[in-house]
């Protein structure tokens, strides 16, 4: 019989090590991917470092984060360590009925975005340099 006790001794060591460490441990990763969901453009995450962002944009494990005006920074998603505030709604993958859309306005948005698109290949700097050579007279 000592045997047998030994092997039931066992069998309930494993069994309180499972419900000690592992159950919590998932419920652990659940929590976090859950939090992870919710990171995204416009959501306040405060990082492993104690610093206060707003997510500008994510790509895939790496995460835009705005620190202060101007100051981007890209950090691993594991840096998160708690969203402070959820950002806007993300985008739903179930649309019930899109509304068909009128040709004249198709045809005025792409005429538009091709206007902005020209003004955006040009930088600033590149506009600045024009300007001072054709206020100098410079070719």
């Amino acid at each position: 019989m000592k045997g047998g006790s030994s092997l039931i001794f066992l069998i309930i060591v494993v069994i309180v090590f499972y419900f000690l460490m592992i159950v919590p441990q998932r419920r652990q990763q659940k929590k976090r991917a859950e939090m992870m969901k919710q990171i995204g453009p416009g959501a306040r995450v405060m990082t492993a470092s104690g610093l206060y962002a707003e997510v500008v944009e994510t790509r895939g494990d790496i995460v835009v984060a705005q620190i202060a005006e101007g100051v981007n920074v890209e950090m691993d998603q594991r840096a998160v360590v708690r969203v402070i505030e959820e950002g806007p709604a993300q985008y739903n993958d179930e649309v019930d009925e899109l509304p068909e859309a009128d040709d004249n306005v198709v045809s005025g948005v792409s005429e538009t975005v091709d206007q902005v698109d020209d003004e955006l290949t040009t930088s600033d700097a590149e506009r600045q340099f024009d300007e001072h050579h054709k206020q100098h007279g410079e070719s």
